[in-house]
């Protein structure tokens, strides 16, 4: 409307219109404003929020389910500040991109795996926490919590229907010092320095997030060797270039590592809770892997080397496919 309002300025210094006129057009003018305004509050007002605008979905078909719930960058207004109990807001920086490059080097070899990405920033909804932490009473977060949490269950239920079972990997970033991948199996550090006797003990292979495949690998390996042997996937990466732990050259974390063991996600849906599908919560460091459209693109290659040849060694002859 600014247009019209210096319009009628220069018509008014002109002299073209008469006071009474000028009148008129004043109070036209002043209306057309105010319905405008009014408009555009209502169509505001009117606008419901839709958790799909956040949440992406694709499927997939190899019995790999990716998910990334700390990478999204999101502050929708519907949704206010996260504030309870402590509330972590800080986002994994470039997990989004990287997914989307492991996902284009999947392509290449014509493998699809079923992918969840969390859109909205972490300060305004946590996807790797329980419905009250992670939306702290919003009900637009929490909606987007359930859309999230339905897409990796709705994968789930399909990768054991058509595969009969399957990896879960929960992609995240860590901000430690050592540049280095962790995978959290849901073990502490000191779980994982015990002997090997009592890492396949039934004490311990009931808390892990690979206890199905400990149980039922077509390899033949026990718990401790799927953990940190030649053949576990933290080796496997580790041998791509990728240092990791646990793995074979770097089997147990110090207790000074802030070592992520695996989250809510991990616990959900992995084999801890039951069923065929085994869980690992992958925390990616950002320097050398992260922090460039490269580093990430060298990233995807040696991920999905390893995730082939862990499906290969200890899952399937060969990797299914659903076509």
């Amino acid at each position: 409307m600014e247009y019209l309002n210096n319009y009628y300025k220069t018509l008014f210094n002109q002299k073209i219109f008469s006071w009474p006129l000028s009148l008129f057009f004043i109070i036209t003018l002043t209306l057309m404003i105010g319905c405008t305004d009014k408009e555009e509050a209502l169509t505001e007002i009117s606008t419901p929020f839709v958790a799909e605008d956040y949440v992406t979905f694709e499927m997939g078909n190899i019995p790999i389910i990716l998910s990334v719930p700390h990478g999204g960058d999101l502050k929708p207004i519907e949704i206010a500040d996260r504030s309870c109990n402590n509330a972590v807001s800080v986002m994994d920086e470039f997990t989004v991109e990287q997914a989307r490059a492991i996902m284009d080097e999947f392509a290449k070899l014509g493998y699809k795996p079923y992918l969840i990405i969390n859109k909205i920033h972490r300060s305004k909804m946590d996807a790797n926490r329980n419905r009250d932490d992670a939306s702290c009473g919003d009900k637009n977060a929490l909606a987007v919590w359930t859309l999230f949490h339905s897409q990796i269950q709705n994968s789930m239920a399909s990768v054991k229907t058509v595969f009969e079972k399957g990896l879960f990997i929960d992609l995240h970033g860590h901000g430690n010092p050592k540049q280095r991948v962790e995978l959290g199996y849901l073990l502490y550090e000191d779980e994982l320095a015990l002997a090997d006797e009592t890492l396949n003990s039934p004490a311990l292979l009931s808390v892990s997030s690979i206890q199905h495949l400990a149980k039922n690998n077509t390899s033949g390996e026990l718990h401790s060797e799927l953990l940190k042997g030649e053949n576990a996937f933290g080796s496997l990466l580790n041998h791509a270039g990728f240092p990791t732990v646990p793995s074979n050259s770097d089997p147990v974390p110090l207790a000074s590592d802030n070592y992520f063991s695996g989250g809510y996600n991990t616990a959900n849906y992995s084999s801890y809770k039951g069923g065929t599908i085994d869980g690992i919560q992958m925390e990616c460091n950002k320097t050398g892997l992260r922090d460039s459209k490269t580093n990430r693109e060298a990233f995807a290659v040696a991920f999905v080397h390893t995730v082939t040849a862990y499906l290969k060694t200890h899952y399937f002859e060969e990797v299914p496919v659903n076509n």
